[in-house]
């Protein structure tokens, strides 16, 4: 058997410790089962897909955020809004500096794109009574 070396060997490695560290990511910043289906290795562009259930954490992007269900429902809310079901084919923008959640709705998977710019803060978990809030329908 041939053994790896030289930059196969550094390419591999990158790869498994990328899917590590994105899988951590995951573990750390979402509740439930959250899959990248793709994600820009900047982390401007990425796209999700949430299990029924499935969420972010509460989090902050420095330059905004724009969220696109493409499929599913999702929902959405900015501390101290209402929880607000997104269907298909509708976006909505998180403002810049705003703490907010995205994720599926509790009996149905979403996939999203996410579009931001700048850092993004981590803040804490989304408590199961604002997640499961009556959403308003837009």
């Amino acid at each position: 058997m041939a053994r790896l070396r030289g930059p196969l060997c550094l390419l591999l490695f990158i790869a498994v410790s990328s899917i590590w560290i994105l899988y951590a990511q995951n573990r750390a910043n979402f509740t439930g089962t959250v899959t990248a289906v793709e994600q820009n290795p900047k982390g401007a562009i990425a796209h999700y897909k949430f299990d029924p259930g499935a969420r972010t954490k509460w989090h902050i992007h420095e330059g905004g955020q724009v969220i696109l269900v493409e499929e599913g429902v999702g929902r959405v809310q900015a501390r101290g809004g209402p929880v607000i079901e997104l269907r298909a084919g509708q976006t909505i923008y998180a403002l810049p500096g705003v703490a907010h959640w995205h994720g599926a709705a509790p009996d149905q998977s979403a996939t999203q794109y996410n579009i931001s710019r700048g850092g993004i803060q981590w803040l804490g978990e989304v408590s199961q009574k604002d997640y499961t809030a009556a959403p308003e329908k837009r």
